[in-house]
């Protein structure tokens, strides 16, 4: 293996976050077929590729995400906080690409745009058969279902529980213990 070689993450590339974000779309659609606004999506998205961070380890969703192929222990989300700041500010990027191609619609809601899935979204979404698409999915189900009883409030109060590597339910705690707290970030959508 070449050491100058660059890590390639799935995340850095456009087709993989517009699949995850079609299949993220499929599972708002049938919490509610209005969708969703820009800022509910980031949270929906970055907590449907980290469920764990909002199903606890043990009851009937934590064995469907373990099925499914997710752990509740990986060392991903020791960085959540990072990771969560750059995967939202590509969301926005990502949106307006599924509405130039057709799979995503944006229309006004009580005042604030909204994103759903179109059916050519579905269509095309409904094709992805990896084994991935089916754990993202799994994944998008529960949390989307467990988040949208939040109010926008709320839904980022909670957020920045759950990414906070010191929060007591955060997979995290064990490997903060060891290697002690870490620089604190404030994040906010508002910009």
């Amino acid at each position: 293996m070449q050491a100058d070689r660059p890590v390639m993450m799935p995340e850095d590339e456009v087709p993989f976050r517009l699949a995850q974000l079609l299949l993220l779309l499929k599972a708002v659609t049938v919490q509610d077929e209005n969708g969703a606004t820009l800022e509910r999506i980031g949270y929906y998205d970055f907590l449907s590729a980290n469920p764990f961070l909002v199903v606890p380890p043990e009851g009937r969703e934590a064995s469907l995400l373990r099925l499914a192929g997710f752990d509740p222990q990986v060392l991903a989300y020791a960085s959540s906080s990072q990771r969560f700041t750059s995967r939202r500010e590509r969301i926005q990027h990502d949106l307006a690409l599924l509405v130039a191609y057709g799979c995503c619609r944006v229309h006004n809601r009580n005042g604030s745009l909204a994103y759903s899935i179109t059916g050519i979204g579905q269509e095309l979404g409904g094709k992805f058969t990896a084994t991935y698409a089916t754990s993202f999915s799994a994944a998008a189900d529960i949390v989307v279902r467990q988040l949208r009883k939040l109010s926008d409030k709320r839904l980022r109060e909670q957020t920045a529980q759950w990414i906070s590597p010191d929060s007591p339910g955060n997979p995290a705690a064990a490997l903060m213990a060891v290697l002690g707290p870490g620089p604190e970030s404030e994040i906010s959508w508002e910009g």
